[in-house]
């Protein structure tokens, strides 16, 4: 038994090396830059910070607690979450999540990272000793240079699109078996998994699924004929589908969701254009260039220095097949050339610029140049002296010319870098040399080739990945927000909402804490929404909208009825405090109208916000167009031209600010002339709204920004604002029961009126009226609205995501048909299923003249038994990869028809 265990690992031991290796690595690191629990910091880089630890918290809370996986109302006031799923979270590993605590959720991601990158080393080691048919260890130090390349430095924290790294290896083997040996179900598999866990990123992985195949169709070297192109190419266009298929139960209710972002507006360029050249994208494969995540469009492509030696190497080597060579040299060219046009750079970002972090693809591109590599230095020993030296010297020639054009100056680069990079490619060269002429033993080169890689791998990694932030900061309000949001839960089952007016750490508190919101960052943002808030004054931008802005109109409007802030605020008649723990302080919005209330036709159809208004002017047109109240907001004051202004108010009540000025991003505002002043930042492109707050006619206002502001204070009247809320609540939606899709209650009118939702609006929404479903629309592209006549009606709500049944029955579908697939190969495999001889069984009983005329051409019986067995085939052929089955004898099973055919032909 012992003895066995030790075959299986000497065995799998480049396979154990790939893994482990960059565990080892990454786990060092993370100890160097003291990442929990080595230290106080966290791997919590840009969007994983703002949306990725907030939506794996949402999972986890939904998952733990049972609650529907299509639907959440802890994001901007409601959203999709089966297409945020699909965006973001869709990986099958994010389902461990919940064996561990919530609280550290950042811990599991970052084990997540380390996980994956390990994974991803794995996975092209494996593709390499399968397509090259070897386990030399050599193989685990490209999986460690693919693990760990320029790509995953720069990106590592996008940890959704990780799954695809991992899988994309898999991909392009499986292709290489559909072509090569007709076996199609492992590519399907590893196709539609990708496809299933990043939609986005598998655009890119599907684009050069098609540029692969064709070049493996260009250097096929099996029998070559016309029906076995065909049959190749048929394969792939099925399995390639049922692929898609797989997928379908996220793509397409994603798709819908799309569609109402703003992600949807799109226009192809009008004109070609460069970004740079392609001799500046060769630099970014050099050790320690700084990654790029900005709009400049600079590739991320470093994956070892090797490469500058090994891919001239790989095109001097004659036993390679030379029609592979030149296609893998193409599909180089076009990586290269994709990163340097706008156009092909549009194309294989799904018709989409991407808003900065560029080059999403240039994983792929990584995979190719490292396995062109790994095949020369396989060969190694084919190629001379004088080839290993041509390498070398055009590496050097290629450093000189960078350092001359790039790092002289060091505008664009250090010219340490070129140094540094060559030194190691010096290493490299001395070790081919080394294991091509001297007579140490191989161990020992492997050794210094494996030391060599480590150290060049991480001091890349350790100089351009891995940006770490305070834990201990991002975790400081964790338990007391939990603490108070928990208490209001306890103690009010009505469907409210909740927002933080301080101390939001981003725009999906809501779903970090779980509580239910009105902001949202994500790229599934509702575009309709978005521009909503524009118009009202709040916090706004292009896939993002939030609660910074918010009045006493807007927290009516939208259910807002609890606030949260990390500061005291002056109670009114308006707003009452409820309850606070550890400097975290909840207050009640005392009028906030339900979840939908009704509103005049007229306002629903005709209300048209005005583009040069102020979100405090639209917010007094929204009510006067909705109760006939007007001017629930008045004008304290104007300071059109100063930087510096003083607000005494006549009367007590609610202050806002609008400052009209765009040049003005940040103001600071203090009261009583004390030392305690607050600031106000980013109001550059939202013209955001600022709440000062409950003040008295004996406070003072100063307010100060850098230039003039042309500042205006507004004060709310909170007499009118009150009788807007009893107009509107009076004939507003009153819940009995509700979940996160479904609510039932009803609701009286006295005419028949416009119900309006406080819920963004979505196809996969049905209103029904007393039982039967009536249509909905979209209020300003925003909002859910339905007509509802006259009287008492029951009114109930459901949610079923757009798309998400047919999705779901075409994924179904494709399993089904896979199945079938392989258990028919199977059973025709075992002799359970009878194999007809096509070709003749068509002609002889469908008597088809084409059929005839393909059988009469063949009246060779060699060729014509050629052409039987052909055809059989590709329905016979290998499904299953799992499994290494032969194609059953055809020739003995059509021996009694073949003899019947020659005795034809001999009468004919």
């Amino acid at each position: 038994m012992t003895s066995s265990k030790k075959s299986i690992l000497n065995s799998n031991l480049t396979y154990v090396i790939a893994f482990v290796l960059p565990l080892i690595m990454m786990a060092a690191l993370y100890y160097t830059r003291e990442i929990f629990p080595w230290g106080s910091d966290c791997y919590l880089r840009s969007d994983m910070y703002h949306q990725y630890a907030p939506f794996f918290s949402e999972l986890w809370h939904k998952i733990r607690n049972g609650e529907s996986l299509t639907y959440s109302w802890d994001i901007g006031m409601g959203t999709n979450f089966t297409s945020l799923y699909a965006y973001y979270l869709a990986s099958p590993a994010n389902w461990f999540i919940v064996l561990f605590p919530q609280k550290y959720m950042i811990e599991i991601m970052n084990s997540l990272i380390i996980l994956k990158i390990a994974g991803s080393s794995l996975a092209i080691t494996y593709y390499i000793t399968r397509h090259f048919d070897t386990k030399n260890c050599v193989a685990a130090l490209f999986g460690m240079f693919y693990g760990m390349s320029g790509f995953i430095a720069a990106y590592s924290w996008n940890i959704m699109w990780l799954d695809c790294v991992i899988l994309l290896p898999l991909i392009m083997l499986g292709l290489e078996r559909l072509v090569n040996e007709n076996k199609c179900i492992f590519y399907c598999i590893t196709l539609g998994l990708c496809i299933f866990t990043n939609y986005y990123i598998s655009i890119m992985v599907c684009i050069s699924v098609v540029i692969y195949f064709i070049i493996l169709m260009i250097s096929y070297n099996g029998p070559v004929s016309i029906l076995q192109y065909v049959k190749k190419f048929i394969n792939f266009c099925i399995y390639s589908l049922l692929a898609g298929g797989l997928g379908a139960c996220l793509l397409l209710p994603e798709f819908y969701t799309f569609s109402l972002s703003a992600s949807s507006d799109t226009s192809f360029p009008a004109q070609l254009k460069s970004y740079f050249s392609i001799l500046s994208m060769l630099t970014r494969q050099l050790i320690n260039v700084p990654v790029h995540l900005g709009l400049e469009h600079f590739p991320n492509i470093y994956c070892g220095v090797a490469v500058f030696l090994l891919i001239p190497l790989y095109v001097m080597c004659k036993k390679i097949n030379a029609r592979e060579k030149i296609g893998k040299c193409i599909i180089l060219l076009i990586f290269l050339t994709a990163f340097n046009l706008n156009i092909p750079n549009y194309i294989w970002h799904g018709l989409h610029f991407p808003n900065s972090l560029p080059c999403r693809q240039s994983f792929i591109y990584i995979f190719f140049v490292l396995t062109m590599c790994f095949e020369a230095v396989y060969n190694i020993k084919e190629l001379s002296n004088k080839q290993i030296g041509t390498s070398l010297w055009i590496s050097i020639g290629l450093l000189v010319l960078f350092e001359q054009l790039f790092m002289a100056d060091g505008s664009t680069y250090s010219f340490k870098i070129a140094y540094v990079s060559g030194i190691f490619i010096l290493l490299y060269a001395l070790l081919m040399f080394i294991n091509n002429n001297a007579k140490l033993k191989i161990p020992l080169v492997l050794l210094l080739t494996f030391s060599v890689s480590i150290i060049e791998c991480t001091l890349n990694m350790d100089s351009t990945g891995i940006g770490t932030t305070s834990r201990t900061s991002y975790l400081l309000d964790y338990d007391a927000v939990k603490t108070v949001t928990k208490t209001v839960a306890d103690n009010d089952d009505s469907f409210y909402r909740m927002d933080k007016l301080f101390g939001a750490r981003t725009k999906n508190d809501g779903a970090w804490h779980n509580y239910k919101t009105v902001s949202t960052f994500s790229s599934t943002c509702n575009a309709g929404m978005s521009k909503l808030f524009n118009y009202l004054g709040l916090e706004n931008s292009t896939n993002a909208y939030g609660c910074n802005g918010l009045t006493e109109v807007t927290d009516m409007i939208f259910s807002v009825k609890y606030t949260i802030s990390n500061k005291l605020l002056a109670e009114s008649n308006l707003r009452s405090y409820y309850t606070g723990s550890d400097g975290e302080f909840i207050y009640k919005n005392n009028y906030t109208l339900p979840i939908g209330f009704a509103i005049n036709e007229q306002s629903a159809s005709k209300m048209n916000f005005m583009t040069a208004n102020n979100g405090i002017e639209n917010q007094n047109l929204m009510i006067q167009n909705m109760t006939g109240i007007s001017d629930v907001f008045t004008v304290v004051d104007e300071f059109p031209n100063e930087s510096d202004c003083t607000i005494k108010p006549q009367k007590d009540g609610h202050l806002y600010l609008i400052a009209a000025n765009q040049s003005v991003d940040y103001i600071t505002v203090t009261l009583n002339n004390s030392d305690k002043s607050y600031s106000y930042s980013n109001l550059k492109s939202n013209n955001r709204i600022i709440d000062v707050g409950y003040i008295t006619k004996s406070d003072t206002v100063e307010v100060t920004a850098e230039t003039g502001m042309n500042l205006t204070a507004y004060m709310l009247d909170s007499d009118k604002l009150i009788k807007a809320y009893n107009i509107l609540n009076a004939e507003s939606y009153q819940v009995d029961s509700y979940t996160d899709t479904h609510f039932k209650g009803s609701i009286s009118l006295s005419s028949d009126k416009t119900v309006l939702f406080s819920i963004p609006y979505d196809a996969g929404w049905s209103v029904y009226v007393d039982g039967k479903r009536v249509d909905t629309f979209v209020w300003k592209n925003a909002l859910l609205c339905v007509d509802v006549p006259a009287g008492t009606h029951s009114l109930e709500l459901r949610y079923v995501p757009h798309n998400l049944i047919l999705g779901c029955v075409l994924t179904a579908f494709s399993i089904i048909i896979l199945i079938g697939i392989y258990v028919s190969a199977r059973l025709i495999r075992n002799g359970r299923i009878h194999t007809y001889n096509w070709p003749v069984f068509i002609r002889k009983y469908l008597e088809l003249p084409v059929i005839e005329s393909v059988a009469e051409s063949h009246s060779d019986n060699e060729d014509y038994n050629f052409l039987n067995k052909n055809i059989q085939e590709t329905i016979l052929d290998e499904m299953n990869d799992f499994d290494n089955l032969e194609s059953p004898d055809f020739e003995d099973d059509t021996s009694d028809y073949n003899l019947k055919d020659n005795e034809t032909k001999e009468d004919l």
